[in-house]
């Protein structure tokens, strides 16, 4: 199904954050691809101090009974907390580079990053959000959206990822068009809008 102007779907206006909006549903990828050295660090704390943590525990208040000697950690038991540490680092730091995609945290290096990698994708007549890669019709890309949207608010109960490319972004792509201080430097000729988006309408 093909959606047409008669017929587009409603979207609310996104959460007011205290900075800049870069991106309502990033896709999968290119939150990883966002992180900073301190999500990573976040990551390794995590996956460390589950197994840590144990150890610890054990020391204080041996399984065997208080007084008693600690007792040797079963390796399975270890694996196993260090991986309950990774999943749970990797979501720690998933939230904290979409919290800054939303502008609900300081963002100024990734608004940066983000207006680069637009600008560059519009300079090669190129829509921005790959939407034209995907194999799902208007509809399901909608119906996708609307599934992923946020989703990082609740990734301790259900891990739930956007990997579908739409257009639903809920920012104005015309603001890429306006040079912020230093963009020049970048050299880049966007081409105009309308013409990438009847190229990429043609196509299909």
């Amino acid at each position: 199904m093909s959606y047409t102007p008669a017929n587009e779907p409603v979207r609310n206006a996104p959460a007011v954050g205290d900075y800049e909006l870069i991106d309502v549903d990033p896709y999968f990828t290119r939150v990883i691809s966002y992180f900073r050295p301190s999500d990573y660090g976040a990551w390794g704390i995590s996956t460390a101090s589950f197994p840590l943590a144990l150890y610890i525990w054990e020391r204080l208040e041996p399984a065997a009974g208080p007084y008693k000697q600690p007792a040797k950690i079963p390796g399975g038991t270890l694996r196993a907390a260090t991986l309950l540490g990774f999943f749970g680092g990797f979501y720690l730091a998933y939230i904290r580079s979409s919290k800054r995609f939303l502008g609900w945290s300081e963002n100024e290096r990734e608004v940066k990053k983000d207006r680069y990698e637009i600008k560059k994708l519009l300079s090669q007549g190129k829509l921005p959000y790959h939407e034209d890669e995907s194999s799902l019709d208007d509809r399901l890309k909608d119906v996708a959206n609307r599934n992923s949207q946020y989703s990082h608010l609740g990734l301790a109960l259900l891990p739930w990822f956007n990997l579908a490319y739409h257009p639903y972004h809920g920012v104005d792509l015309n603001k890429y068009y306006v040079n912020r201080p230093g963009e020049e430097e970048w050299n880049l000729q966007l081409k105009p809008l309308d013409e990438i988006k009847a190229k990429y309408a043609k196509n299909n």
